[in-house]
């Protein structure tokens, strides 16, 4: 049980776009793709919506917990480094609270955080444990299991998200690396890789090191993503108001003219 929950790769090892890497990434883009194709047919399930919800919360819940337990357990815990106080864990356990309340204010800011915190992390991992580790599991609920849950919720559960929600959320996002690099200056921690980019991102993109200032990097990065979060939300708004459109004309067309009714 103290292997299964270390850190030392066992049978299996991960490698940055290995088999296990790629499998997993393969698996998140399946199962969103074959979210928005079924979401109508999951929209006529009873369940799809508030037991689906409790659902994600309680799995993303437990995860967490069983990920800090062995942890507190075995003494290797260190508030200075396991705090839930990076990016993804701030967001997931946001995005818990959403799925608990239902609070359709609160995913507009969420959704953007679940691009921001998991993506990086997706298609960058600080990963070297296979499956036949917890951590690995741990890292996949936290961040692929993530982005799904949240573009279910936007696909199937239809909480909508607008243009103007896009630079609102930003600024939900400054705000919280604000928070974070006061926490980090009063307590010398490096949440949110505020103070020092992670070593292995460091070794896949030596040229970081020749401007090392984290926060513009974290910055940059954010708008990126941001607008990557959106383009899911611009194509289903899109062809929202054509659907719209279509109908609005269908109708228009049926509804017969002044000379027909008088004769």
């Amino acid at each position: 049980m103290k292997a299964f929950f270390g850190t030392i790769p066992g049978i299996f090892h991960f490698h940055l776009f290995g088999f296990w890497h790629i499998l997993i990434s393969v698996i998140t883009l399946l199962s969103i793709f074959l979210i928005y194709h079924f979401k109508d047919k999951i929209k006529n399930w009873k369940y799809h919506d508030q037991p689906v919800r409790y659902f994600i919360a309680v799995f993303m819940f437990l995860n967490m917990v069983v990920y800090y337990l062995p942890m507190i357990i075995m003494g290797t815990w260190d508030w200075h480094v396991h705090l839930p106080l990076h990016l993804c864990f701030i967001s997931g356990g946001l995005f818990m609270v959403t799925m608990i309340t239902g609070n359709q204010k609160l995913f507009k800011f969420v959704y953007f955080l679940s691009f921001l915190g998991p993506l990086p992390a997706i298609l960058f991992p600080d990963l070297i444990c296979g499956p036949d580790r917890f951590i690995f599991w741990q890292f996949f609920i936290s961040h692929h299991f993530f982005l799904i849950a949240s573009l279910y919720t936007l696909y199937v559960l239809d909480y909508k998200i607008e243009k103007q929600d896009l630079p609102r959320a930003f600024l939900g996002a400054l705000t919280i690396f604000g928070i974070m690099f006061l926490f980090n200056l009063i307590f010398g921690t490096n949440y949110i890789m505020m103070n020092k980019l992670p070593d292995h991102m460091l070794k896949l993109f030596p040229f970081l090191i020749w401007f090392d200032h984290p926060m513009i990097w974290l910055i940059g990065t954010g708008i990126i993503v941001f607008y990557l979060a959106y383009l899911p939300v611009s194509f289903l708004n899109k062809k929202s108001t054509v659907q719209k459109t279509k109908k609005n004309l269908s109708k228009k067309e049926n509804v017969p003219s002044k000379t027909e009714k008088g004769k």
